[in-house]
């Protein structure tokens, strides 16, 4: 039935890959082979390896794969990154994961007619973990015998007609690279879920027909849970925008790289962002976001200089961001949330800063970023901004006389804090943080769970005691500098009164930019508070314009 190469061929970086083909003739029209090759949900039905498979579409003719397979190499979960030619008959992949004994894998599948039906090529070309000729011929065996039973499968599914027995009962075929629905789009219920991430993802990069593409089909029925397809469907998002990335460097399309690579970012960050029910899942998304960002650092449009700080003796991992240009520069010092990247949400707002003509950092300390859940949030985290401030101030890019803070959510708490207790800051932004966090016990479930996550609390009930008993300013002095506040008044995760508490205990000049009817972060308003508080820092930093 089939033919068996194995083969050594070398790519560009002469690295030894090895080929194995396999071939069958199948008694049906090619178009109708076709069309099983691609409708991979049903595949369990048709292979007994396939034991789960899910698909998320992440382009035209562009699939991720996701299945878990039990044969000769052992049982595994793979996911698989498919390109469709229909007008040829033809599927390119690669795979992403892969068994242990695989370094890597792609290769082709490909239909052509032929007398008596249609015959399948599949080409799979690999590099064994173990480069020696034991290893690899091993290997190859497997990847033939187990090809070949899958070749026998479908040849004896498809002649046997047991795909148009399906068709019959209602169960049509369906084009992998298709709409899966009539309007392609959102449900009623799972927009209602999500929509008050839409403006957060906007901010990102991503766009419309990002969110449809994830969103649409999504088994998702409650803001609170759910989250184990959210997370497949954006890192599959993610994975079609780290290909998009390479193949645009490699044709030397810079700007088209540089938007997929943030996009790729965004994507593995919003996989990971409030998925807590795998913490290993989470925190493999989460080092893929840094690993995206630091390959594009060499073609972003600003200079960013990776920055080696240590705070009691945690690495603290994060970047210094300038404009382009003779410094040194007046610098704005970005404190995360709970939940947020520094290079993701902080990367965005790190750009308004530096298009307006101010450097920015972004860190990852303790409980943040490639820490959280790692490594416990510090209560007394100015100790954190301290290190980073002492840092940063003794490069020559920095003016060191000139250096504002900035911060979201949690984050905006925490750096009024800093402020207040670290010598060196000239103004504070406040995005949405409070006074205290004394309300614990009134916020959603999904709000508990990212506190209890970062501060490694066992329950409710000692994540509330910590709350209320160290997260606030009450023993903090006075903030001196100037602060300006940006809040929602239907905030209920850190209420306006928490902010308003915040302002009356600042001993400076203070600021309150309020947003009726708005909720945490005001996220329906970036576009009107963003160029709001740059400017406002760009004043208090006297930073000559651009």
């Amino acid at each position: 039935m089939s033919t068996h190469t194995a083969s050594e061929v070398k790519n560009s970086a002469s690295e030894v890959k090895n080929s194995v083909v396999n071939t069958v003739v199948i008694g049906v029209p090619a178009d109708r082979l076709w069309r099983s090759c691609t409708d991979i949900e049903r595949w369990p039905s048709i292979f007994p390896t396939t034991r789960e498979v899910r698909r998320t579409e992440v382009g035209a003719n562009e699939v991720v794969m996701d299945m878990r397979v039990s044969n000769e190499l052992g049982e595994n979960s793979v996911r698989s990154h498919r390109r469709y030619r229909p007008d040829q008959f033809r599927i390119d992949f690669r795979m992403v994961t892969l068994p242990p004994a695989i370094a890597a894998m792609d290769g082709s599948w490909t239909i052509e007619p032929a007398d008596g039906g249609a015959r399948l090529a599949i080409v799979h070309t690999f590099v064994p973990r173990q480069d020696d000729a034991k290893s690899t011929s091993g290997i190859a065996d497997a990847l033939f015998r187990t090809t070949e039973n899958v070749l026998a499968a479908l040849k004896e599914w498809l002649e046997a007609g047991r795909d148009l027995v399906a068709d019959a009962d209602g169960d049509s075929l369906r084009d992998a690279w298709g709409p899966r629905n009539a309007g392609n789009g959102i449900s009623a219920a799972t927009f209602e879920n999500c929509e008050l991430f839409f403006s957060r993802l906007g901010l990102a990069g991503l766009d419309w027909g990002d969110i449809t593409m994830v969103l649409k089909d999504l088994r998702k029925e409650s803001t609170h849970d759910d989250w184990a397809d959210w997370h497949r469907r954006w890192s599959a998002l993610g994975v079609h925008y780290e290909g998009r990335a390479e193949e645009s460097l490699a044709a030397g399309h810079l700007e088209t790289a540089r938007t997929a690579q943030r996009k790729a970012a965004a994507c593995h960050h919003y996989a990971e962002f409030f998925y807590f029910d795998d913490a290993e899942a989470k925190w493999a998304s989460r080092d893929r976001v840094t690993e995206v960002f630091e390959r594009a650092i060499p073609y972003l449009n600003e200079v960013v200089h990776p920055l080696d700080i240590t705070s009691d003796g945690l690495d603290v991992p994060g970047y210094l961001m300038l404009p382009r240009g003779e410094g040194p520069w007046p610098c704005v010092v970005l404190v995360n949330g709970l939940d947020s990247a520094k290079e993701v949400e902080l990367y965005a707002f790190a750009r308004e800063f530096i298009a307006r003509g101010m450097g920015a950092v972004v860190f990852d300390g303790p409980g943040q970023g490639v820490h959280i859940g790692r490594t416990p949030m510090a209560v007394d985290f100015e100790r954190v901004v301290a290190a980073v401030m002492e840092h940063v101030v003794r490069r020559p890019e920095v003016d060191a006389d000139r250096m504002g803070i900035f911060g979201v959510s949690f984050g905006g708490y925490l750096a009024a804090r800093a402020a207040a207790t670290v010598p060196g800051f000239r103004a504070c932004v406040n995005l949405s943080g409070g006074f205290d966090h004394d309300t614990y016990r009134d916020v959603n479930a999904m709000v508990k769970k990212d506190f209890r996550f970062v501060f490694d609390q066992v329950d409710d009930a000692a994540m509330d005691e910590l709350a209320r008993t160290s997260l606030n300013l009450r023993g903090i002095p006075p903030l001196q500098i100037p602060l300006l506040a940006i809040h929602g008044e239907l905030d209920t995760i850190i209420p306006i009164e928490s902010c308003e508490r915040m302002l009356e205990w600042a001993a400076g000049e203070t600021e309150l930019i309020r947003y009726p009817g708005e909720r945490h972060v005001a996220t329906n308003y970036f576009g009107d508070f963003i160029p709001r508080f740059c400017d406002w820092m760009s004043e208090r930093l006297g930073v000559v314009a651009r």
